[in-house]
């Protein structure tokens, strides 16, 4: 898929619409006052309170306000409260340059706020079966890394946000001097994969959507290491 045809579900889909939102909620709640730059703009449909966002991307699209590489970022030290990725790190071709960039461009104190996509036991399973972007398990933080410009940026590995921040997290912290983890937590269970995301197809009805969500919060805590399809991570700069 292209911007075009990301842009296009999203119009067609008020179900995608509405977790969408839900999820946005999410993260202006643990969001700081003050900048926000968010990486990976894409189609631009990210919206966080009055804050002020910057919105990047490594490619152009309208609506942005920088095109430029997450793992080199174009802006002066210490300028933002917050960076923001939705479904962006695992895209990235070396993550712990990012991390570097972004503990050089936040205030102290700061954070970094991810949703990535899960890797769970049932999650694994669907998006091998039924998803075009790779779970590769086996992905080493520490194999030496060079930016590729040429790298195609829907390239992606899906397993890199689990292994950075559930099954390596320790490593992690060793590897990215500067940040702690806040949060590290299981999201979406049925809502989002019922959905189909933003391929054309949806099982899920809208006026269903909000009663689904209620559950998954229900019931998170008990079944999101099993079968969660999403992970939402909070970094903070140390201060």
């Amino acid at each position: 898929m292209n911007l075009e045809d990301y842009q296009n579900s999203w119009n067609k889909k008020p179900v995608l619409r509405a977790i969408y939102s839900d999820l946005y909620q999410k993260i202006e709640n643990v969001a700081l006052a003050g900048d926000t730059l968010e990486i990976g703009g894409g189609i631009g449909n990210f919206k966080i309170g009055s804050s002020r966002i910057i919105r990047s991307d490594i490619q152009h699209s309208e609506g942005l306000d920088v095109v430029a590489d997450a793992q080199t970022l174009p802006f002066d030290n210490e300028v933002f409260s917050n960076i923001v990725l939705f479904d962006v790190l695992h895209h990235l071709q070396c993550p712990l340059l990012f991390f570097a960039e972004a503990q050089r461009v936040l205030k102290p104190g700061g954070r970094v706020i991810m949703v990535e996509p899960g890797i769970t036991p049932v999650s694994k399973l669907l998006y091998k079966m039924g998803h075009e972007e790779p779970v590769e398990m086996e992905w080493d933080m520490n194999e030496p890394c060079k930016v590729d410009a040429d790298k195609d940026p829907y390239d992606s590995n899906q397993a890199i946000p689990t292994i950075l921040f559930k099954r390596d997290s320790q490593l992690f912290l060793a590897a990215v001097k500067g940040f702690k983890i806040n949060s590290s937590d299981w999201l979406s269970l049925f809502a989002y994969p019922l959905s189909g995301g933003f391929k054309s197809w949806s099982l899920l009805p809208y006026k269903w959507v909000h009663t689904i969500l209620k559950i998954e919060e229900r019931i998170l805590p008990f079944l999101g290491s099993l079968m969660a399809f999403r992970l939402m991570v909070v970094l903070e700069k140390d201060g």
